[in-house]
């Protein structure tokens, strides 16, 4: 765009406009691009954009998994990263946040330190209204680890945590494939969370604890979940848990491959393998019945975005539908309302670095 165009845009004077862009050059947040083509006669004007190499945020991805750290520029695009397995615990945890931030630092992409610009982290678990702490995460085995105080011990700049499922689903609402004020993010791997955007916003819930639906009660005779209950949703829709039935239906049934890992079970479903249909079918059902149709009932979001291993089988997915299709919701339910997540794995590096990237630019908005 052009000052003109931001001018008209914002409703702000030219002159204030021209002033603001100037200041916002000198801090390196926006560039000049070049002279935009117009109709007619007269000087051109110069197009802006926000800076690609002037800025970055340091994102950091405390994931299942695994871990991630990289550096994101002010286009939000990936520009580093690396991977590493995961630790648990709050001083491993704490030790690795740290060696990522000085591994991206050194790297050969930020020539100057002042460019970065914020650190942000995604992490599962619960963490403080000031977005500094995280009060516990069960799957890292953290407790009242307070990441901003212990980074800024070391390193001068702004940091924020957020939890991993709110940062996904705002990748969506903000640069996702399909934007909506109303949007759910539900993922399944090792664990199950949820991210929600109501009315244009990430929904926290009273101390931060909205999506943490993974130990809901949904199975009496279920299996002994890792939080000591019986039966929980974890224990029916992660992959650990399904593989495991899997194994002991194959068993039972005297079936000539036992399947060793969770990618195998789903190939022998979409081969036809008759009990790794009877398992995953029984998912399919379980997971539309306890779980999607309460919270699109409950909810009504627009759009559900889908992450994790059912976005492996396309089998799978067509069944899910069709299951949602037929279920009694006040609205029909219509299957172009489910997504895969835009970015995958980087949807929590991308929604924290834009989570922070709103800090960086808030104060000139």
């Amino acid at each position: 765009m052009s000052r003109a165009e931001l001018a008209q845009r914002s409703k702000l004077s030219p002159t204030t406009v021209s002033s603001l862009v100037d200041e916002l050059i000198q801090k390196g947040l926006i560039d000049e691009v070049g002279e935009k083509s117009s109709p007619g006669a007269g000087r051109r004007a110069i197009a802006l954009e926000i800076s690609r190499d002037k800025g970055y945020i340091i994102s950091i991805m405390l994931g299942n998994n695994r871990f991630c750290g990289a550096i994101v520029n002010f286009r939000n695009e990936i520009v580093y990263e690396f991977t590493q397995e995961v630790c648990k615990g709050n001083d491993q945890v704490l030790h690795f946040i740290k060696e990522a931030v000085n591994r991206l630092l050194e790297s050969k992409v930020v020539k100057d330190a002042q460019h970065v610009k914020g650190i942000a982290v995604s992490t599962p678990g619960i963490i403080d209204e000031l977005g500094e702490t995280i009060i516990k995460s069960t799957w890292l085995r953290i407790s009242d680890l307070d990441v901003r105080k212990m980074l800024r011990r070391e390193f001068d700049y702004p940091v924020l945590v957020v939890n991993d499922m709110k940062a996904a689903a705002f990748a969506e609402y903000y640069c996702g494939s399909k934007r909506s004020d109303n949007l759910v993010f539900l993922s399944l791997d090792a664990g199950i969370g949820m991210g929600l955007i109501i009315d244009g916003k990430v929904y926290n819930g009273y101390k931060g604890s909205a999506g943490e639906i993974g130990h809901i009660f949904v199975e009496p005779d279920g299996l002994l979940c890792e939080c000591g209950q019986i039966g929980c949703i974890e224990t029916i829709l992660t992959e650990t848990s399904i593989l495991m039935k899997a194994q002991n239906v194959a068993r039972k049934n005297n079936a000539e491959r036992i399947p060793q890992s969770f990618d195998e079970l789903l190939k022998m479903y979409e081969d036809g393998e008759t009990f790794a249909e009877e398992v995953i079918d029984r998912t399919c059902f379980l997971f539309v019945h306890t779980l999607l149709s309460v919270v699109v009932g409950f909810i009504s979001p627009e759009v559900v975005v889908l992450y994790g291993w059912m976005n492996r089988s396309e089998k799978f997915m067509k069944d899910l539908k069709k299951r949602l299709l037929q279920f009694p919701f006040p609205v029909p339910f219509d299957e172009s309302r489910i997504f895969y997540a835009t970015y995958g794995e980087k949807n929590f590096i991308i929604g924290a670095s834009t989570m922070m990237l709103h800090k960086v630019f808030e104060d000139y908005i």
